[in-house]
């Protein structure tokens, strides 16, 4: 954020950057919904700035870079208190750019001596909240040994080096090794924390035990989910031939057949308990350094606690309903929004295509900050004429200072285009309080082209199959860019097939496109339709005499001298060799000859001829085209090159004379 940024902001509110790492994971997510429950419950006059970065150590180093670097967005200074929400900060992560990006967030936070908590993750000097992972599986794993008989178990896990699904992984081995001294290691299944670990997971070990165990204890809810699809392909089901537990409490626990044994992790808790500790801050009030939030044990069919009473499974199907319909209505406008996104030709047709979904992802505005140099045509035509397309053509490490505000959409509305990135600022001081902002990144690979900043964001965070919609966005920011670029080569293409590489004037394959396309718009008017026919005088001689590094500088001395000479609205074309030809519209007759004279004055200051021994000399002819002829341009053409050799042969005679 630059400099002039600072102070637009409302300088009677306090204001809370929160840093959100991994965001494609709904835990995280959901861990601060109890910030944006606080904030808008109590009322509080705070400005919330949520800095969103959805790498994670299984995406591509480069696009990694790209998400990570909005964190080097902000200026720490402005701030009054940090809200910290990493995934994953332990030794073993040391490699991944995110656990670096993270750690640079850190130390500048630090630096600021501000209020700073952590949700889930201790961080050395900061306050923290977060659950007992250890003690939550404890009492999950006691429950089944204890209540259910539960002897012989399967453990499917999230990622092996991930800390929340080692610290579950530590409590099951501990609780069992201590219960009867077993080693259960070969029974442990590792990969991910989505519903296909589940699948493999349970497909792995039943192929290696050849039959069910008494539970099957994993890592969350989306695993467990997994695992009961698998199992249901096998012609098994829970609770009837195993016992099966996640953890979490996602909304699919208790909507899923049999309903999940879990845990519930309490996450709006964590959030209120972040907002008490800045709120104990601002009022100058000590608060405990770690607090623990003790987790609930959701016991229901999964583990034959619990079976449905009619009104709470009709309840279920009413809310199964409910989400249904309003997903099916989301895609349907998600895809006329793709529709509509693959037929824009500029950045401000996206911006009219997408500003129709604000209502549906349930925000007032959005603001899209490019790197100028990607918005603007003539800076984007630059782009095209320098370096090879990989070339890193924007930063990867912070952001431009002076960005451009592509568009402003407000309240299904795009209110302003084109604008300084500091009009955004502007646009926020102008909403009710409280009000919050989330930031996003815009970046190619490792290049960061911009990023996304959504106003009232706290149904993004609520409701995560809503980032579909920004995902689209960033995508059809990428395809327009790409187009535009394959579209400025292609340009570069053509040009570059008609022009002649050492003048820069037309070749004659430019001729045969630029030329006669001219000569018929201009034949008839208004003014005069001259065509000149330049040719270097003893051309062969300097070839022969200096040598051909002398007659290329011969021939740049003369096209500079025309190029200087001639009006804008001319054709010049280099024929081959020393000659040239000319089509220039003037008012009147006289005009040719200053052209020609001017040609011959400029010659002597040409950056070229300093490296002539002499300055070179040139004979050109002239006619001027008369629409009742009814000649073509090769017949002006034919007949100036006549025009010009006469004259040639004049400065021969001269010469003789002399």
């Amino acid at each position: 954020m630059d400099r002039q940024t600072k102070i637009l902001y409302n300088a009677f509110m306090k204001r809370i950057a929160i840093f959100l790492d991994n965001a494609a994971n709904h835990a995280i997510y959901s861990r601060i919904s109890g910030v944006f429950k606080t904030l808008y419950e109590e009322n509080l006059d705070y400005e919330i700035y949520l800095y969103r970065s959805r790498g994670a150590w299984k995406f591509g180093h480069k696009y990694n870079v790209g998400e990570y670097n909005i964190f080097s967005l902000p200026d720490f200074s402005i701030f009054d208190a940090f809200i910290l929400i990493f995934n994953d900060l332990s030794d073993k992560m040391r490699d991944f750019i995110g656990w670096k990006a993270c750690f640079e967030v850190i130390d500048r936070v630090r630096e600021t001596g501000k209020p700073a908590i952590s949700i889930g993750t201790k961080i050395e000097g900061m306050h923290n909240v977060s659950i007992d992972n250890r003690a939550s599986m404890t009492a999950l794993v006691r429950h089944l040994v204890e209540i259910h008989k539960c002897r012989n178990f399967w453990f499917i896990m999230g990622p092996e080096q991930h800390r929340e699904s080692r610290e579950r992984a530590e409590a099951i081995a501990k609780y069992l090794s201590e219960w009867d001294s077993r080693d259960c290691s070969d029974y442990f299944y590792y990969e991910s924390f989505n519903p296909m670990c589940g699948e493999h997971g349970f497909k792995y070990l039943y192929e290696k035990f050849g039959e069910l165990p008494d539970a099957i204890i994993c890592a969350n809810d989306h695993i467990a989910i997994g695992a009961c699809t698998e199992a249901a392909r096998r012609g098994f089901a829970s609770p009837r031939d195993f016992l099966i537990t996640g953890f979490d409490d996602i909304d699919m626990a208790s909507c899923h057949t049999p309903s999940l044994t879990t845990i519930d992790q309490r996450w709006p808790e964590l959030g209120r308990v972040c907002m008490d500790y800045i709120k104990a801050c601002f009022a100058g009030e000590d608060y405990p350094m770690d607090t623990i939030v003790y987790t609930q044990m959701c016991r229901r069919q999964s583990c034959g606690c619990e079976t449905r009473t009619p009104d709470e499974a009709y309840e279920l199907f009413n809310t199964v309903i409910r989400q249904n319909m309003e997903l099916e209505s989301f895609n349907r406008r998600l895809l006329k929004l793709e529709n509509d996104l693959m037929v824009c030709g500029s950045v401000r047709e996206i911006g009219e295509a997408f500003s129709q979904m604000l209502s549906y992802i349930k925000s007032d505005a959005l603001y899209l900050v490019l790197d100028r140099r990607f918005y603007s045509d003539r800076e984007q035509d630059s782009l095209f004429q320098t370096g090879d397309p990989g070339d890193n053509l924007f930063l990867t490490k912070g952001y431009p200072p002076n960005m451009q505000l592509a568009f402003m959409c407000e309240n299904d509305t795009v209110v302003a285009y084109d604008l300084p990135a500091d009009k955004m600022y502007s646009a926020f001081s102008r909403k009710p309080a409280p009000k919050d902002f989330m930031f996003l990144p815009v970046h190619f690979g490792e290049q960061s082209v911009g990023y996304i900043v959504i106003s009232h964001a706290e149904h993004l965070i609520r409701s995560t199959y809503l980032v579909r919609a920004i995902q689209m966005l960033l995508s059809a920011i990428e395809n327009f860019y790409i187009r535009s670029r394959l579209s400025g080569a292609n340009s570069l293409l053509a040009r570059a097939s008609i022009t002649d590489a050492m003048t820069g004037f037309y070749n004659r394959l430019g001729f045969q496109e630029v030329a006669y396309r001219f000569f018929e718009d201009h034949l008839e008017g208004p003014g005069l339709l001259a065509v000149m026919f330049a040719d270097m005088d003893n051309m062969k001689q300097i070839n022969d005499r200096f040598g051909h590094a002398s007659g290329d500088h011969a021939i740049l001395s003369v096209a500079q001298a025309i190029r200087r000479a001639c009006p804008d609205e001319s054709v010049v074309c280099r024929m081959g060799g020393d000659e040239f030809m000319i089509l220039a519209r003037v008012k009147r007759e006289e005009q040719i000859e200053q052209i020609i004279g001017s040609i011959r004055e400029e010659l002597p200051r040409t950056e070229a001829v300093k490296y002539l021994d002499h300055v070179p000399e040139i004979s050109i002819g002239y006619v001027i085209c008369d629409p009742a002829d009814n000649k073509t341009l090769d017949d002006y053409v034919k007949q100036s090159d006549g025009m010009m050799y006469e004259e040639k042969r004049r400065h021969k005679k001269c010469l003789n004379t002399e």
